[in-house]
């Protein structure tokens, strides 16, 4: 059985739309960006549309869904295959970047709506969940780290709030210069974020 009892078509429809929505969002902007610009893209109607999301919002969920889930599937496989948590970092710091790199697209259109959607009712914004969870994954590692002695004590929330704010500021420098270093850029964060945590004893 496909999720929620879906058949095979109406999740291979469910993914074409998905995809359409990032082809979009990554080329049009967030704001350009309407149901009808997206059913034109996919070769249907907007009713179509509906009747798979409900509307703009649950499809912008849903594209968030699809770029976590792209980052985690490249992600999460070498992370957890590092015997140490240094190497983890150094893993975690790497397949980010080496994300942005390969799903230049995805990456756009995330963007866009972090910077530009909205929750219903002022509330949290769709990429909210995720964000969370991504500090919690790097607060995994961290403790990791303390725990086994090789990295010093700290706040492992303050740490993380540090790799992330660092990690999330290289798509705007994308947007100014796409030819970015992204190889270089993670060799560098690697290098300061592994002085950042060594233990010194």
């Amino acid at each position: 059985m496909h999720s929620e009892g879906r058949s095979f078509i109406e999740e291979a429809r469910r993914a074409q739309i998905i995809e359409c929505a990032i082809d979009a969002i990554s080329t049009l902007g967030y704001a350009k960006t309407s149901l009808a610009r997206i059913a034109e893209r996919a070769g249907i109607s907007t009713g179509v549309i509906s009747y798979h999301f409900g509307g703009k919002d649950e499809l912008i969920k849903a594209v968030v869904t699809e770029v976590a889930t792209l980052a985690t599937d490249m992600m999460v496989p070498r992370i957890l295959a590092q015997a140490n948590a240094t190497d983890a970092l150094r893993a975690y710091l790497e397949t980010n970047l080496a994300f942005m790199r390969v799903h230049r697209r995805p990456l756009l259109a995330l963007v866009e709506i972090i910077t530009h959607a909205r929750g219903t009712g002022g509330g949290p914004g769709p990429y909210a969940a995720q964000h969370r969870t991504a500090l919690e994954d790097v607060e995994r590692v961290l403790a990791w780290g303390q725990k086994t002695g090789e990295f010093r004590r700290f706040d492992p929330r303050v740490m993380a709030i540090a790799i992330r704010g660092a990690v999330d500021a290289v798509p705007a420098e994308l947007i100014v210069d796409p030819d970015l270093d992204l190889d270089g850029l993670a060799r560098e964060l690697t290098t300061l974020f592994t002085l950042a945590t060594r233990s010194t004893t």
